[in-house]
């Protein structure tokens, strides 16, 4: 059953563990394949590439996914490198116990019923709220082997379920999104004047291109490409504006290639060429110099 599916917001349902398990991998390659459970992966040390939905996810030590039920992925772990991950899979059914059912949880808790009501096939996440403390409750109470109880272990899901929820709620982090967003624009702050594709963007801040691109539009409002060409404008201004360089140079100042396509998106994007841009900024310069003799 997915995690998204309306029945558990209205039947009473009550999740339970699947599967679980403490591993480090090495020189591993998963098969494709998905499950009815919904899949917690955590990245405790190391490093994995997960893929599914056509995306490559580099995940490290703090990063953690949500998959949902019934979503094929694959775990890749190079032989050259160690991850050492928990994993907990868990699903859902009807029944009665002294705990909760999931719908109600859901109901009390305005961050998770948000969460629930926008599917996502995965959910990506670096642990800023104690997350893994959570997972691990849930696997050490599971390795109380004949102790364990169904109201411990629902009651720790949810607690689980909670503080994701919780994390992906937060004005300052909308999941992972801000955190690649932030490192995408420095990188593009620092590196703009040289011939630069959303590939190296992406590869500096260990993402696939696709997953970087849908985020970083989803969360900024603007494509990567378009942010890059706004930045590059800004600076071709300040330079036009305040130096003395030669238009035919500031093309090179920005990691433009040509001059003829540097006017035209100059153009474009502020409504002037260049060379009227600087003198209209001159223009306004005499103007501010004799209104302060004056």
């Amino acid at each position: 059953m997915s995690l998204y599916d309306v029945s558990l917001r209205s039947q009473a349902n009550y999740p339970y563990v699947t599967f679980y398990y403490y591993k480090e991998w090495q020189d591993f390659a998963m098969e494709l394949h998905e499950h009815d459970s919904v899949e917690i992966m955590y990245v405790m040390c190391g490093s994995c590439k997960i893929e599914l939905e056509g995306e490559t996810l580099h995940l490290k030590k703090g990063q953690f996914i949500i998959i949902d039920a019934n979503v094929p992925h694959r775990l890749h772990v190079q032989s050259e490198k160690k991850c050492r991950m928990a994993n907990v899979e868990f699903a859902f059914r009807p029944g009665v116990t002294n705990y909760l059912p999931f719908k109600q949880v859901v109901e009390e808790t305005p961050s998770l019923l948000q969460m629930l009501c926008d599917y996502q096939p995965y959910l990506l996440f670096l642990d800023s709220n104690d997350i893994y403390g959570c997972l691990k409750n849930v696997i050490l109470e599971l390795d109380k082997k004949g102790t364990s109880t169904d109201f411990m272990v629902q009651l720790l899901l949810s607690q689980l379920m909670i503080r994701i929820s919780e994390l992906a709620n937060r004005n300052d982090y909308a999941p992972e999104q801000n955190l690649y967003n932030k490192k995408a624009v420095e990188f593009i702050h620092q590196n703009y004047d040289r011939d630069i594709r959303v590939k190296d963007i992406a590869d500096a801040v260990h993402l696939h291109p696709g997953y970087l691109h849908r985020v970083f539009k989803e969360t900024m409002g603007c494509s990567i490409n378009h942010y890059l060409i706004l930045h590059r404008m800004k600076k071709a201004k300040e330079l036009i504006a305040q130096t003395d360089i030669r238009i035919t140079d500031v093309p090179y100042y920005i990691g433009v290639n040509t001059q003829q396509y540097f006017s035209t998106i100059f153009r474009k994007y502020t409504g002037n060429t260049p060379m009227e841009f600087r003198r209209e900024q001159q223009r306004l310069h005499l103007q501010s110099d004799d209104f302060i003799k004056k």
